[in-house]
C-alpha cells in the first residue's frame, strides 16, 4: 500500500472479520447484561445488539460507524439504559478511527465526544464519592484506545514507507547494473571494432589488391576465396558488434547449420586441400542450436587445419547419425606435432570441448596412429534448451 494512502479504509476490505467482531461484542454484552449481577433493564440485550452492529463497517466507513455508535449511546443515556456492549463498542470505534481515519478534525471531535460521554455516564450512573476516580480511569481508557489506533496507523505507514524505499532502491540498483552492463558491452564492441574489424578490413583490401594484380590461375582463385571469407567474417563481426551495442534485431541473419557444411568444404578446397564430406544415418529434424554446434565444431577444426597443419593434403569430415546422437570426426593426413603448452593455445579446442559438454557429449583431439590429426566429438542431438 503506498504511503500516501495508509490509513484510508479500502473499499474492498474483507467484511466478514468485522461482522464476526460485531457479533462477538453483541454476544458478550447480552450475556453480561442478562447473567450479570447488575441486570437493570429487560431491553438491555437489544441495546447491546444495536450498539454493536455498526462495528461491522468500522474499517470500511469508520466515521459513519463512529457517529452511529455515538448516537446509540446518547439514546441509551437518555433512556437510562446501561449496556456492557456500549463500552466495548466505544473503545473499538475510537481505536478504528485512530487506525483508519486521516482527517484530524474528526479525530479531535471523536476524542471530545468520547470524553463528553465519559462525563455524562459518570455523572448519571456512578455513585457519589467515586465519580472522580471513575472519570479519571475512563478518560485514560478512552484516550488510550485512540492513541493505540494512531500508533498502529503510524507504524503501518512507516513499514509501507520502508518497503517503498527498499523497492525503489532495488529498482535503482537494477537500473544502474543495466547501465553498467550496457557501457561494458559498448566498450567491448568499440575495442573489437577498432582492432579486429579494422584488421579484417585491411586484410580484405590487401587481398582485393592482390586479385587485381594476379593473372588468372589457382593463385588468383585462392586469393579471391580468401577475400570472400574475410568479407563473411567481417559481416559476422559487424552483426555481433550490433548485438553488443544493443542495435536490436536489424540485420540479423539465420545461424549456419548442417546445410552450410558444404561451404566450409569449398573453402578448404580453395585453399588447395582435398576435402571430403561424408554423412551417414538419418539426420531427422535437428534443432537450430544443435546444427550450429555441429557447424562450429567442423568450422573450428578446419580452421585449425589451415592455421596449424603441416604438409596437409587431405581432410575428411564425417558425420554419423545414430539414434539420438551424432558422431563428428575430422581427420587430416598432416604431420603429427606435439601440441603447444596450454598457456600458448587459443580458445578453439576449449570452445569445442565446452560445446560438446553442453550436449552431453565427449570430445577428443590429438594425433592419429597413421601420423595425422583428428578431432572427435560425440554429441546428443537433443536441444539442451528444449530438454530443460
Amino acid at each position: 500500500m503506498p504511503p500516501d494512502r495508509v490509513g484510508v479504509p479500502p473499499a474492498t476490505h474483507p467484511l466478514m472479520p468485522d461482522v464476526l467482531l460485531a457479533a462477538g461484542v453483541a454476544l458478550v454484552g447480552v450475556l453480561a447484561d442478562v447473567y450479570g449481577p447488575d441486570y437493570r433493564s429487560a431491553f438491555a440485550p437489544y441495546w447491546d445488539m444495536a450498539v454493536a452492529a455498526p462495528l461491522a463497517v468500522r474499517r470500511r466507513a469508520p466515521a459513519a460507524a463512529a457517529a452511529l455508535v455515538a448516537a446509540i449511546c446518547l439514546a441509551m443515556w437518555l433512556a437510562d439504559v446501561v449496556a456492557i456492549a456500549a463500552v466495548l463498542a466505544v473503545l473499538i470505534m475510537l481505536y478504528s478511527l485512530g487506525a483508519w481515519e486521516r482527517r484530524r478534525w474528526l479525530l479531535v471531535a471523536a476524542l471530545v465526544v468520547g470524553e463528553s460521554g465519559v462525563v455524562m455516564a459518570v455523572a448519571q450512573w456512578t455513585p457519589q464519592g467515586r465519580q472522580w476516580l471513575t472519570a479519571l480511569m475512563a478518560t485514560g481508557t478512552v484516550t488510550a484506545a485512540l492513541v493505540i489506533g494512531l500508533y498502529v496507523r503510524t507504524r503501518r505507514a512507516y513499514l509501507a514507507s520502508m518497503i517503498e524505499r527498499a523497492e525503489t532502491a532495488e529498482r535503482d540498483r537494477d537500473h544502474q547494473a543495466r547501465i553498467a552492463v550496457a557501457e561494458e558491452r559498448t566498450r567491448i564492441a568499440r575495442e573489437m571494432h577498432d582492432v579486429i574489424a579494422h584488421s579484417l578490413a585491411v586484410m580484405i583490401t590487401l587481398n582485393d589488391a592482390a586479385v587485381a594484380t594476379t593473372p588468372e590461375g589457382p593463385v588468383r582463385d585462392t586469393v579471391t576465396q580468401a577475400s570472400e571469407v574475410g568479407r563473411q567474417a567481417l559481416g559476422e563481426m559487424q552483426r555481433m558488434l550490433g548485438v553488443l551495442r544493443g542495435a536490436g534485431a536489424a540485420g540479423l541473419v539465420p545461424q549456419p547449420g548442417v546445410a552450410q557444411l558444404t561451404d566450409l568444404i569449398s573453402i578448404a578446397r580453395s585453399a588447395g586441400l582435398t576435402a571430403e564430406l561424408a554423412i551417414s544415418g538419418e539426420t531427422g529434424d535437428l534443432a537450430p542450436t544443435t546444427q550450429l554446434t555441429i557447424y562450429r565444431i567442423v568450422q573450428e577444426s578446419l580452421t585449425n587445419v589451415l592455421k596449424h597443419g603441416r604438409n596437409v593434403r587431405r581432410v575428411v569430415v564425417t558425420l554419423a547419425y545414430r539414434d539420438d546422437r551424432v558422431r563428428i570426426r575430422i581427420t587430416n593426413d598432416g604431420e603429427s606435432a606435439t601440441p603447444p603448452p596450454r598457456a600458448a593455445t587459443g580458445h578453439g579446442l576449449a570452445g569445442m570441448r565446452e560445446r560438446s559438454t553442453l550436449y552431453q557429449g565427449e570430445f577428443h583431439a590429438g594425433p592419429t596412429r597413421s601420423g595425422g590429426w583428428e578431432v572427435l566429438a560425440d554429441l546428443a542431438v537433443t536441444d539442451p534448451a528444449g530438454a530443460a
